[in-house]
């Protein structure tokens, strides 16, 4: 035959308190380091793009002034033979009709 009394009762309260306590405490540890895990794994991922990214970024820099060494010479206007002081400048008409 079991007895129920006030005793008992607040002994099982106890008791189930205790084990749901310690319960949430080890769930949530469980949970935190799935979180912790999972952060980390993230930063690896993060840096792993970043530094395909500068890599990407590194080469295309490299291919531009590659072909931009190679159009150079072509861009540069070479120097004239002519003497600075005998370029012909274009005649400008004055304000008053008359050129000049």
């Amino acid at each position: 035959m079991m007895i129920i009394d006030t005793k008992t009762i607040v002994l099982t309260l106890l008791i189930v308190v205790i084990a749901c306590t310690c319960g949430l405490r080890f769930v949530r540890a469980f949970a935190l380091q799935i979180a912790q895990e999972n952060h980390d794994a993230v930063l690896a991922m993060d840096q792993a793009d970043e530094e395909k990214r500068r890599r990407k970024e590194r080469d295309a820099d490299m291919a531009a002034a590659s072909a931009y060494a190679k159009v150079q010479p072509i861009l540069t206007e070479p120097t004239s033979s002519v003497p600075p002081g005998s370029v012909h400048t274009p005649e400008v008409a004055s304000p008053h009709g008359s050129q000049v």
